[in-house]
């Protein structure tokens, strides 16, 4: 039992990996988890305190090997900062194993007679555009390494999503991206996949609220609703759950699976459509 917990300690030994979004909520689970788990870490965040907080976080969860991270501020949306990301990283420790696509905005106003095209263009740019060239920027890397491409996508685009339709429409074109990524990148031995989480507390639902308070109730509300129908268990997927899956994915475990978009939801997807009607 001792090896087995030493050798899941030591999964990602020696990876490099890059994930965007990682200043809190999920991507920041998922730089915890990767800190602990033997990988070095470039986090990339828009906010520069909670960015730096994270590192701080991560630097504990290594034992603080000070060393194996590094913190690069800035939007995805801005081409400079996609480049910076990886630069930095393959200077730094260089090579790059792992890249963790997890950045993403959404918005309350994006229905069929809410959106803008502001809103469009703002979710489009940052869920798909930014993901996608973020991966192009990274690939010379990766085939390099023979590494990994995982993209954080969404439960709601294996079901039918109402009132806010722009979100899930632009996780639907990353989930078809990534099959289209894997026969592409396939033959350079780079592996790409995504995972699907349901309805979990990060700060992706902060436009849906006017201060954090009334966004934490809103979420216990919506929690509620959402265990409801999910057919495994009473609770709901947690930040660790999914960060789970992507350590996996990016694993050497996982060597011969791509173009995987993984649901992390309890089998919510399953159990009917996903807000309300409009």
């Amino acid at each position: 039992m001792a090896s087995r917990r030493s050798q899941h300690t030591e999964q990602l030994k020696g990876k490099v990996c890059v994930v965007t979004g990682a200043s809190s909520g999920l991507g920041e689970s998922i730089a915890i988890m990767f800190a602990q788990r033997g990988a070095s870490v470039t986090l990339c965040g828009r906010n520069e305190d909670r960015l730096q907080a994270s590192l701080t976080l991560c630097v504990q969860a290594s034992g603080g090997q000070a060393g194996r991270f590094l913190a690069v501020s800035g939007d995805v949306v801005d081409p400079s900062a996609r480049k910076a990301i990886v630069e930095k990283t393959v200077e730094k420790f260089g090579r790059l194993d792992v890249l963790v696509a997890n950045a993403g905005v959404a918005d309350p106003q994006s229905g069929i007679l809410t959106a803008s095209e502001e809103t469009f263009d703002k979710i489009m740019n940052t869920n798909v555009k930014a993901v996608f060239f973020q991966i192009q920027e990274a690939v010379p890397h990766l085939e390099a390494s023979k590494g990994n491409i995982i993209v954080v996508s969404s439960m709601s685009t294996l079901m039918a999503c109402s009132p806010n339709i722009v979100y899930p429409m632009s996780k639907a074109a990353v989930d078809h991206m990534i099959r289209c990524l894997a026969v592409d990148l396939g033959p350079k031995e780079i592996r790409v996949n995504a995972v699907n989480p349901s309805l979990i507390p990060t700060r992706i639902r902060r436009d849906y609220a006017p201060d954090e308070e009334t966004m934490d109730k809103q979420y216990a509300q919506a929690l509620v609703t959402e265990i409801e129908k999910q057919p495994l268990g009473n609770v709901g997927v947690t930040k660790e759950a999914v960060a789970e899956a992507v350590s996996f994915l990016a694993s050497d475990a996982a060597s011969f699976l791509t173009g995987l978009c993984m649901p992390v939801d309890g089998g919510r997807s399953f159990a009917g459509t996903f807000g309300n009607k409009s």
